[in-house]
């Protein structure tokens, strides 16, 4: 009985040393995300415009007159199973506005979606009903009408649920006999912790890199400690090259004595061979970061 104490007091030992031996290994969790990425300012999310002074005249009645046909689009605010906001909710998501210069105002709802995400959606005014032109995550950060018609757009994507990244995508907006065509353009992606540059520089610099390895960065440092467990990357990497790539430069940060660093965004050309990045496999997506200036050569003209 007294071998059987003893035997059962090395093993509680043993497993006592295994599991400080664990949690050394993965201190690096939830308490180590400040180890560099709170000594900086980050980058800001995308902003969210206003969609007010885009809005036609008696939008209440434009409103009441669209739900009265349309309200059935809406589950998410008339499902009581899934209801969590209501009808006056939903009134403060319409916008009405004419985006196609036929003087029939037409409607964007931006708000929510059903799920955690936001959503943005435009119909198209046909005099007798609404039809469903455009459909995007989460809101609108660019809203540009030329000559009362409507020629730009971009979305801004913040995810939900530990999302990390933060999106934005371009549409060009063509008229074909005032139906708007919604084109795809580019889609960038920043990490949320990424370090903001003081300025930008007022023109791009294209650059291509000096080897077939390169290390995209959250900051303008080279850390490559700790391991962070929930990206699976270690230090500040944010994105690993093994091809040759190119970008452009946006902004800049020196140290002196040649230290200098580059604020890029890499062309999707190249893929990077592993990275902390989701959902930029569907739209080819401009990745945005610090590189080292030792890693990159830069165009100058």
């Amino acid at each position: 009985m007294k071998y059987k104490y003893i035997i059962g007091l090395l093993l509680l030992c043993l497993l006592s040393v295994a599991v400080d031996a664990q949690i050394n290994i993965k201190t690096y969790t939830s308490a180590t995300d400040t180890f560099y990425w709170k000594r900086y300012i980050h980058v800001a999310k995308p902003q969210k415009i206003s969609l007010k002074k885009f809005t036609v005249s008696q939008q209440g009645k434009i409103i009441e007159s669209f739900l009265a046909r349309h309200l059935d689009q809406f589950p998410q605010f008339t499902n009581d199973s899934l209801r969590r906001f209501g009808l006056k909710d939903l009134k403060k998501s319409l916008y009405p506005v004419n985006i196609n210069g036929d003087d029939l105002p037409d409607m964007i709802f931006s708000g929510f979606s059903g799920g955690e995400s936001d959503i943005v959606r435009i119909y198209l005014n046909q005099k007798d009903s609404f039809s469903l032109v455009f459909e995007d995550y989460q809101y609108i950060t660019k809203f540009v009408e030329t000559n009362g018609l409507l020629t730009e757009l971009q979305t801004g994507d913040i995810g939900c649920c530990g999302s990390y990244l933060y999106f934005t995508r371009n549409y060009s907006v063509k008229q074909e006999q005032q139906e708007p065509i919604f084109v795809k353009g580019k889609q960038e992606v920043v990490y949320q912790y990424t370090e903001e540059p003081a300025a930008s520089y007022p023109l791009p610099v294209s650059f291509t890199t000096k080897a077939d390895t390169m290390l995209l960065r959250a900051s303008a440092a080279q850390l490559n400690e700790p391991f962070i467990p929930y990206l699976d990357t270690f230090g500040n990497i944010i994105a690993k090259y093994r091809t040759r790539a190119k970008g452009l430069v946006l902004a800049s940060k020196s140290y002196g004595k040649g230290n200098n660093w580059y604020y890029v965004e890499m062309f999707p050309d190249a893929s990077p061979s592993a990275s902390i990045l989701y959902d930029i496999e569907k739209i080819p997506t401009f990745i945005r970061g610090w590189v080292s200036g030792e890693a990159i050569l830069l165009e100058l003209k």
